[in-house]
């Protein structure tokens, strides 16, 4: 499927105008391909450059048209590089329409076009990286939000990598004595105690349930908790959505039912991120589009994983409620904050209708119009989330693709009917203990890419970028 006695190009930047565009190429005739276009200001032969240089000189853009343009070539010799072959990158000004022009001239020189992802899969079945590394690079590039990044960092880092080849080299431990046992079966000869075997396997068994367990999955991470802004019309829920936003990304009135619709945009906190969403006050129905704006309101309220109940503090009495929280009818969700608006307007912010030693448990009360208490409530928002709704990545959490957990969850079934076999009362079958370990053996070796089908490899790298 992947042909590594050739040569390939492809633009590996990023699609659209930019200040610097790239081009890559990589394979046996990687220099000499580039030499067509690229001239440097040296004029030296690029075959005689050091193994690793950045060269400055001009690019032609056709062997029959005079126009050059200004470039840089970085070149890598091999084995020093990312494939491990020679490689090649041409950074030229990065116009989509020169970009092409210069690939056509390269393919003209007898290179061929890159597939998804070519330049990472030579990269592993040359061994500069194993599969859960190209996998990561994959991850890396296509990562939305802080949390995918870090994660895909870990993978990066090799800590799925160094885990599994811990487990395989045990699990190796238990074939070959499994194996031994069959070999010398007729002889009085004893390499390991069933007994003792079976505790080594339940010790790997019980290892793989942490890793899954500790483990989450991209979807999980991809997940933004969604933190809706609620309650009666004019308590100024959209100027506090500006506010913790940063921008004005909504529009604010002191007109009673400004906001017509659903306004989502992220919320960056200091462990991660959120959607927040403004709604639409609720009140007094006046005409169907506010009836339908304020069903839209109830809606989100109902399906958000976060709600901030807003109240005038200016106008409401909260002493007579215990809660100060939303109607039970709106089906709130289980995490509520409740925010008293409008203190700025309240002769002595709300001594006069709070209990104060409710204030830290209950409700948080802010100006908007002064910024009174905007940095505790995001504080606040951050911790309920963090405590509640944030997917867990700490150190000790490793995300794994779908195709990774897969494998695990196959090779922890393997190993569990294999001791099984060896708890069974009946008569122990050792080649059928050795047949599950080494199934599991296959199954594990198979997230570092060390046992492999190439169809697998296709579906890894076809989802990559091409120049990547």
């Amino acid at each position: 499927m992947y042909l590594l006695n050739d040569t390939i190009v492809a633009i590996s930047s990023a699609p659209g105008p930019a200040q610097r565009g790239i081009i890559r190429l990589s394979g046996p005739e990687a220099l000499r391909c580039a030499g067509r276009v690229f001239q440097g200001a040296d004029e030296n032969r690029l075959e005689d450059s050091p193994g690793w240089a950045v060269l400055s000189g001009r690019c032609r853009l056709s062997d029959h048209d005079p126009i050059t343009c200004p470039a840089q070539l970085y070149l890598f010799r091999s084995p020093h590089s990312y494939t491990t072959e020679d490689m090649a990158e041409l950074h030229l000004p990065g116009s989509p329409a020169l970009l092409g022009i210069v690939l056509e001239a390269l393919l003209g020189a007898g290179v061929r076009p890159a597939g998804p992802g070519e330049f990472t899969a030579r990269a592993f079945l040359n061994g500069r990286i194993d599969l859960t590394e190209a996998e990561a690079i994959a991850a890396v590039i296509g990562a939305r939000s802080d949390r995918q990044l870090r994660a895909a960092e870990k993978l990066l880092d090799g800590q799925l990598h160094r885990l599994c080849s811990q487990l395989t080299e045990r699990l190796s431990e238990s074939v070959a004595l499994v194996e031994a046992e069959i070999d010398f079966s007729d002889q009085d000869i004893e390499f390991a105690s069933l007994g003792q075997l079976r505790r080594q396997m339940e010790s790997i068994h019980q290892d793989l349930d942490s890793l899954l367990s500790r483990s989450v999955t991209w979807d999980q991470l991809s997940h933004l908790p969604h933190l809706a802004v609620a309650g009666p019309a004019n308590a100024g829920k959209s100027s506090l959505v500006n506010s913790l936003l940063g921008i004005n990304r909504s529009i604010v009135s002191a007109i009673a039912g400004t906001t017509r619709d659903l306004l989502t945009a992220p919320l960056k906190l200091p462990h991660g991120e959120c959607m927040l969403i403004d709604t639409a006050g609720l009140g007094d129905v006046t005409d169907p589009l506010s009836e339908k704006t304020q069903r839209l309101s109830r809606r989100a309220i109902a399906t958000c994983d976060l709600l901030l109940w807003v109240l005038d503090a200016s106008t409401c009495d909260l002493s007579r409620d215990r809660t100060a929280g939303p109607p039970a009818e709106l089906n709130p969700p289980e995490n509520v904050i409740v925010v008293a608006n409008k203190i700025d307007l309240c002769p002595n912010g709300l001594a006069g209708n709070l209990p104060r030693d409710r204030m830290a448990d209950s409700i948080i009360e802010v100006s908007v119009l002064r910024g009174d208490n905007l940095d505790a409530l995001k504080l606040r928002i951050d911790k309920t989330l963090r405590n509640n709704l944030y997917v867990d990545c700490s150190s000790q959490t490793i995300a794994l693709t779908a195709r990774q957990r897969q494998r695990l969850l196959a090779g922890r079934e393997s190993l569990g009917q294999g001791i099984s076999l060896l708890s069974d009362d009946k008569t122990v079958q050792l080649e059928l203990v050795a047949l599950e370990l080494r199934s599991s053996l296959d199954s594990l070796a198979s997230i570092s890419g060390a046992a492999v089908t190439e169809d697998i490899l296709g579906r890894i790298f076809s989802r990559f970028c091409v120049g990547k």
